[in-house]
């Protein structure tokens, strides 16, 4: 077995490496094997984009490379924790490990992390790793103890790489995650979390209740320098959860400071957020700042939102929302809002090609958050929205403390009833080519509050007002016709 004495690779390799480092809505099958794009995204990283086993051997990004089974000798049965061998690998700051076909128990440290090594562990558990690969080649699968609720890795180091895994949720009231924060660099790609997670859940009357059980995220990614990029690219946990569960799919670590992309991704049947990459906008000390951009990903049945944002250059692109009648998970307490995007704190970024289908009553579009706080700039564009849940809203940019709204080449269809389709104010607007067609009873198109701009080539067929505005709002309305026929998001994909 190789010693840490026994390291011999030139330092030209370890320069290499730091040079490289430096310069680098379709139903969810079609979706996640049809997104086009992964190829451009993962070329920056120096990285091909499909899956490929790996071979024990030399590697010019790492000093060191070794079998965790044949070197390490961690148990591949499931049978026997793999943590001793863990513990051993990430002793050189250099490594690759690779994990050969079979089941890998990890069970919980004295952190209650998991296998931990990060700045605020305990004991042993502490401590940040140098440049770390751990990869999959073939068939294999990490797993937590069987009603386990913790983390299978919780690791912060220099570089990270977590790839070709799946992660076993299935037994009953087992819950579980992988934290990876990174200083400069981060991929996690091709992982797959199997499994609805289930247990003993109930509803209860607030969110403070003490019933509730910790459930950790799947993912937490962040980058903490603000030159530090991170890719987390087909990683898939479409099972999600039972009602009364508090579990989000993935919380972005608020420090993160650089910048995050997720590609070809699945988020679905989650009771707390799809993906909440708001954090990093809380500003300093909370907030890193750090932007996330979501690409490409399909999102399902999730709570409270799909896609939450909240920092400078964060964006949305090419994804799609879907919910169905009665099939969305609770919260503990018994709520379920389903919106599409939300938007806090410091956004100043866009939705672009996002395709929304609401059939859940709770089913909502593109919101701010109302806290009066925020300091929002919002750019929806070529975005599609059908909302058959009545007094639902594709765009409501309303609340004090937001900036600009540009919603061009927005279309609403559905027979939604009730309510108003866009619902925008105190803010100045630009909203260009828009097309609303709805038709449940009693439903407006545009409400207009506290707001300056224009309105330009709308086509707006509603069976209420096509514009309502107040007695605050000063915008210009150029071009409004009354005829339906708009863009559809469910025609444009299939969502079967």
């Amino acid at each position: 077995m190789p010693r840490k004495s026994h390291v011999t690779d030139s330092q030209s390799n370890r320069d290499r490496g730091e040079s490289r480092r430096r310069s680098q809505t379709p139903n969810r099958r079609q979706f996640l094997r049809g997104a086009a794009g992964a190829a451009a995204v993962t070329a920056g990283f120096g990285l091909s984009s499909g899956v490929s086993g790996a071979a024990v051997g030399s590697d010019p990004e790492y000093d060191v490379v070794l079998d965790i089974v044949d070197d390490l000798g961690a148990d591949p049965t499931g049978e026997e924790p793999i943590n001793d061998a863990l513990a051993e690998a990430v002793e050189y700051d250099s490594v690759k490990v690779v994990f050969p076909d079979g089941e890998y128990l990890i069970e919980n440290g004295p952190g209650g992390d998991g296998f931990a090594r990060w700045d605020f562990g305990t004991g042993e558990e502490e401590g940040r790793v140098g440049d770390l690969a751990l990869v999959g080649d073939g068939n294999v699968t990490l797993t937590p103890p069987d009603g386990g609720r913790h983390n299978v890795l919780t690791l912060w180091g220099r570089d990270l790489r977590i790839e070709n895994f799946t992660v076993d949720q299935t037994a009953h009231d087992t819950s579980t995650g992988i934290t990876a924060v990174a200083e400069d660099r981060l991929l996690v790609r091709d992982v797959h979390y199997d499994g609805k997670v289930t247990g003993d859940y109930v509803e209860v009357p607030a969110p403070g209740d003490e019933r509730i059980p910790d459930d950790p995220h799947c993912l937490i990614p962040g980058i903490l320098e603000e030159d530090g990029t991170g890719l987390i690219e087909n990683v898939r946990a479409p099972d999600g959860v039972e009602s009364y569960s508090r579990k989000g799919a993935v919380w972005v670590n608020f420090l993160h400071a650089g910048d995050l992309l997720f590609n070809r991704c699945e988020f679905s049947n989650f009771s707390d957020n799809a993906i909440y990459g708001s954090p990093p906008g809380q500003g300093p000390p909370l907030g890193g700042g750090g932007s996330v951009r979501v690409e490409n990903c399909y999102f399902e049945n999730n709570n409270v939102s799909a896609i939450r944002l909240g920092t400078p250059g964060s964006y949305a692109k090419n994804c799609t929302v879907v919910t169905e009648a009665g099939e969305i998970p609770a919260t503990p307490w018994g709520a379920i809002t389903s919106r599409a995007g939300w938007v806090w704190y410091e956004f100043d970024g866009s939705f672009e090609n996002v395709d929304v289908v609401h059939d859940h009553p709770a089913g909502q579009g593109i919101l701010d958050h109302s806290d009066g706080t925020q300091d929002v700039a919002l750019e929806v564009k070529n975005c599609r929205f059908e909302l058959n849940n009545d007094g639902a809203t594709a765009i409501r940019f309303a609340d004090p403390g937001v900036e600009r709204l540009s919603a061009k080449n927005v279309s609403v269809t559905g027979d939604a009833a009730d309510g108003t389709a866009l619902v925008l104010g105190n803010a100045e607007i630009d909203v260009k080519n828009c097309c609303v067609s709805q038709t449940g009873e009693n439903r407006d198109g545009i409400s207009l509050t506290n707001a300056t701009g224009s309105i330009r080539n709308a086509s707006i067929d509603v069976t209420g007002q096509a514009i309502v505005a107040d007695d605050d709002s000063d915008v210009t309305v150029r071009n409004l016709h009354e005829r339906g026929n708009c863009p559809s998001a469910r025609s444009q994909h299939s969502l079967q």
